[in-house]
């Protein structure tokens, strides 16, 4: 388990939230990493793990989808911004792009999440340099 996924988990336990998360090309991580907690029973309620492209949040690869490329994701959050500052988020979405094969984006895309969790933005300060923001890539 990630040390973001327990801070997470902790912040949902001291706030007395609850976190359900519906994933895409993650393949249910961002579920695992948050349930591998041992007291995320107390705030996880469950996840969605949808495939078919029109279902999809992301392109992890090997191929790109329609006019989506690999390493395009999106991440979002409705809530509090940073479940430490109880600030109302209001439905926050990302569109990232990201670098690497499938493994990589896969991964980055799991950290980008738990740092909109956590922090109330995703893609940021995730430790990944393989992460590009959207103005570098021409926007979406």
């Amino acid at each position: 388990m990630s040390s973001t996924a327990t801070d997470v988990v902790r912040s949902l336990t001291v706030k007395s939230g609850t976190l359900a998360v519906a994933e895409s090309p993650t393949g249910g991580r961002v579920a695992a990493e948050v349930t591998s907690a041992p007291i995320a029973s107390q705030g996880f309620r469950g996840s969605v793990t949808a495939c078919p492209t029109g279902l999809t949040t992301g392109i992890a690869g090997p191929e790109p989808q329609g006019e989506q490329a690999v390493g395009t994701a999106f991440v979002a959050g409705n809530g509090p911004s940073g479940l430490d500052s109880g600030s109302a988020c209001g439905g926050k979405v990302e569109a990232l792009r990201l670098n690497g094969d499938r493994e990589e984006i896969r991964r980055e895309s799991v950290r980008s999440v738990l740092a909109l969790l956590l922090e109330g933005r995703a893609g940021e300060q995730t430790g990944n340099e393989r992460a590009q923001d959207t103005e570098r890539n021409g926007g979406f």
